[in-house]
């Protein structure tokens, strides 16, 4: 398993699971099979106690069962033992050595965690960390040195951090709806699963609660497209006079694109009416609202990027908690992209042209509309973005893992980052896609179809070979 591999694998954790060596003085197998089986998706083997040898030998049966099971192995504050250990990674406090001095430690194929518990230290976290471990949100004995941050720093998480992270501290099944409902992507856990009378039902229960990490497709009709940390999608009707009123968002872009009908669009302080085919997007403080005043039902698309918002909207917490509010906290300075039918910037190639519709660092939304020649996109993985399709017209194959699914109009997929997936057109096709948070798509796209030498990790692209048959 390579760098890629680890890393796309992490960036598909939602469940994280925290032991010593010898939970409640026992052999550690039979609870890391269960919680392994339950859907825990990474195991950290913290034990402050033991020396190197014993420490060594005691990391064995996490480093079997990890690897059976596909989750990630990963070692506490000993850089220096991961190799003999076989661990993916070390994880390191802020009292323990830096993330540089473990980088050097277990080299660049290898994963590297930080964990954070003030917003102070969110805001200086070390960028060359591969994921963080953020809290105590509440109160623990295994985190007693720790002041709860409560769900504020969960939301100030949510809105600040672009890597893979984890909530922890007070994470048990009666509070971990809460704590995704904020926001987080995933949670670490000690006692919620070390504990319980049923160690795989509880794991279970816990995966349950959190986003989903394989991709998502959806039917025509389906109203909620896909909730992810990076991107929110849904099919929504409005009928005549039906609206919402102007608004702000802090921490997320809010984009529309009309697929029937004429909608009404207010856009900071004018009102513009676009027709199907146009893309509307409002960035972070832009007043922004509609309302369909034509005599017949409007269909639009509305992505949200990143998802912040409809976990807590579904929930029904206060606005403010979803990143909702009023008009008057809006910012003159911004400004909104509107985009019409046929409209954005080309990006022509053989068989293809591409319009760039919208492009900001939250997303950058095409619109393809591609040939039955076209050469279209081989396996490959993002690491940090998700990778959207929703089709207009024809159909696609799209490879979702080792598995092709058949997209016609109106299917949709979205793929979070992790998953190996690549698409080929069936005939001519026109479809929306889709890459949030943006890594520079638009650019990579117009630096690649000019011919330039481009580094495609640069961009968050990765090539994936897959196995033979």
């Amino acid at each position: 398993m390579d760098g890629t591999d680890r890393r796309a694998r992490l960036a598909r954790s939602r469940l994280y699971l925290v032991l010593d060596a010898r939970p409640h003085g026992r052999d550690p197998s039979a609870l890391l099979e269960a919680a392994l089986r339950g859907g825990v998706d990474a195991v950290q083997l913290r034990d402050k106690e033991l020396g190197d040898d014993d420490l060594v030998a005691a990391s064995e049966p996490f480093r079997r069962l990890c690897a059976e099971h596909g989750a990630l192995f990963v070692l506490n504050d000993r850089p220096d033992l991961v190799d003999r250990c076989g661990a993916d990674g070390v994880h390191v406090g802020q009292s323990d050595g830096s993330v540089t001095e473990a980088r050097r430690g277990v080299g660049p194929e290898l994963l590297v965690g930080l964990s954070v518990s003030t917003p102070a230290e969110l805001e200086v976290a070390d960028p060359g960390a591969d994921y963080l471990g953020v809290g105590a949100v509440y109160g623990t004995p295994t985190k007693s040195e720790s002041q709860p941050g409560g769900l504020e720093l969960v939301r100030l998480a949510r809105d600040t951090v672009r890597l893979p992270w984890f909530a922890i501290g007070g994470v048990e099944l009666d509070t971990v709806e809460e704590i995704a409902i904020a926001g987080a992507p995933g949670v670490a856990v000690v006692r919620a699963i070390r504990d319980a009378d049923n160690p795989e039902k509880a794991a279970r229960a816990l995966r349950t609660a959190l986003p989903p990490s394989n991709a998502v497709v959806c039917s025509p009709g389906t109203k909620v497209r896909g909730l992810l940390p990076q991107i929110e999608m849904f099919e929504v009707k409005v009928e005549p006079d039906e609206g919402v009123v102007p608004h702000i968002h802090r921490a997320h872009v809010d984009l529309f694109f009309v697929l029937d009908g004429e909608l009404d669009l207010r856009v900071g302080e004018g009102t513009v009416r676009v027709p199907a085919g146009s893309c509307v997007t409002a960035p972070p403080y832009l007043v922004h609202g509609f309302r369909n005043r034509s005599d017949g039902d409007v269909r639009y698309l509305n992505i949200h990027g990143p998802g912040v918002w409809a976990r807590g909207r579904i929930a029904g917490t206060d606005p403010a908690l979803h990143d909702t509010f009023g008009v008057e906290e809006s910012s003159p300075d911004v400004r909104g992209d509107v985009s019409g039918p046929g409209d954005g910037n080309r990006l022509a190639k053989e068989h293809r042209l591409l319009l760039v519709k919208s492009s900001q660092p939250e997303l950058d939304v095409f619109e393809f509309l591609v040939g039955a020649e076209y050469a279209s996109a081989d396996a490959h993985v993002h690491l940090r973005h998700a990778d959207c399709f929703y089709v207009l017209e024809g159909e696609l194959d799209v490879l979702i893992g080792n598995e092709t699914v058949r997209v016609s109009p109106g299917v949709s997929v979205v793929v979070p980052p992790g998953v190996v997936h690549a698409f080929t057109s069936v005939g001519q096709a026109r479809f929306v896609n889709v890459h949030a948070p943006s890594c520079g798509f638009a650019e990579y796209l117009r630096r690649v179809d000019a011919g330039e030498q481009v580094d495609p990790a640069q961009y968050d692209q990765y090539d994936v070979t897959l196995p033979a048959g």
